[in-house]
């Protein structure tokens, strides 16, 4: 169903923006009307990541007339694409905002602080709709809950390996991510088991298509449906989703701190007293100490990138097999992975296992490249 617009249009449009938008200035059903409105709407982007930086990039060249970004982290090599020419050492959000005052001189926007629970909820409060398609499962509950709060759509999308998903969360009118995932999902991020980029692109734009919908009240919104694409197969099928009657929305933003609901409090707890820094490791090996350094990503990502000495035991047979009992216990274990995650995770069965002296390493071979050897690849 169509939903009336979220903005009033502006009274007129600068004569360079009729010119840029000629194509969508004739089109039926859109035209002066929904451009003028698409020119009023501010829309925040959390997250410009491989879907969140396309997105940008197709709302400037919709016509929207203020962009919103919250993203704190440092601009990498993969995220140097797409129209974003800065070569500054920069953040992503302060990159996409100096690129986009030089291509799209009407198009206001603002460097947001990071989206978080101290933030959230005025930072909503000054933007029409919301959109979030980031990785981190506890970020995404976050917005929908302020967003219910402030009675905003909320736009979410989310990808894996060669396939993504689509909806609009808008608590007023239909379900949210709390329905389409009553229990946390399990943790995926692209880093560790990468991904297909195209496929940020073409959910960028099914994105971008839900923003013009809601802002200009045209067409009908993927409120109560969720579209689902994946590339390999080349399908694309919507499917409905309900509002579950036992699911109740808290009154106070809950949500986790961003990415730490990606450790069960099994492996919180093996980490508490057990992790290492990339600085600790690095002494320990410049002095010879005995140590026994165990990679537990996948084959691929070992290829990519890996710590001369390290072994590769991927996480699954520490949680599905006996490789913990295979461990060595004249040395002391020191278990990496990318980040930091899947080797606290390890480092719980690895410990329930007769391995009480073993550590993970803080921040993975991420702080590793970072901090100790610039050379090694970052992914």
């Amino acid at each position: 169903m169509a939903f009336p617009p979220l903005v009033e249009p502006v009274s007129q449009l600068p004569d360079a923006e009729v010119r840029r938008n000629a194509h969508q200035l004739i089109l039926a059903g859109h035209g002066l009307p929904g451009q003028s409105r698409l020119a009023a709407g501010r829309v925040l982007v959390v997250g410009a990541d491989e879907i969140g930086a396309p997105l940008i990039g197709q709302l400037a060249d919709l016509g929207v007339g203020f962009i919103g970004i919250a993203d704190g982290s440092p601009l990498n090599a993969w995220d140097r694409h797409l129209g974003l020419p800065d070569d500054e050492p920069s953040d992503r959000a302060s990159a996409w905002a100096r690129a986009l005052r030089r291509t799209h001189p009407f198009l206001g926007t603002a460097v947001e602080q990071r989206f978080d629970l101290s933030t959230a909820r005025d930072m909503v409060a000054r933007y029409d709709l919301v959109v979030c398609a980031g990785e981190d499962q506890a970020r995404c509950l976050l917005v929908d809950d302020a967003c219910a709060q402030a009675g905003v759509p909320y736009v979410w999308g989310s990808m894996d390996a060669t396939a993504g998903r689509v909806s609009v969360f808008w608590d007023r009118h239909g379900p949210g991510f709390r329905d389409l995932y009553p229990e946390a999902p399990a943790p995926y991020f692209r880093g560790m088991a990468g991904t297909l980029r195209v496929v940020g692109s073409w959910l960028a734009a099914a994105i971008a298509a839900e923003c013009v919908k809601l802002l200009t009240g045209t067409g009908q919104p993927l409120v109560g449906r969720v579209m689902k694409y994946d590339a390999m197969a080349a399908t694309c099928v919507t499917v409905p989703l309900r509002r579950d009657p036992a699911t109740r929305r808290p009154a106070e933003l809950t949500a986790a701190e961003p990415f730490f609901g990606l450790l069960s409090p099994r492996a919180a707890e093996a980490a508490r007293e057990s992790t290492i820094s990339v600085e600790e490791l690095k002494a320990l090996l410049d002095k010879g100490e005995p140590v026994h350094l165990v990679d537990v990503r996948e084959p691929d990502e070992y290829a990519f990138a890996h710590l001369p000495g390290s072994v590769l035991v991927p996480k699954g047979e520490f949680l599905d097999g006996d490789a913990a009992g295979r461990l060595p216990r004249d040395r002391r274990v020191v278990l990496l992975c990318r980040a930091g995650i899947r080797s606290a995770e390890v480092l719980a069965v690895v410990k329930d296992g007769g391995h009480p002296d073993a550590v993970h390493l803080g921040g993975g071979i991420v702080a590793w490249a970072q901090r100790i050897d610039p050379s090694l690849p970052l992914y």
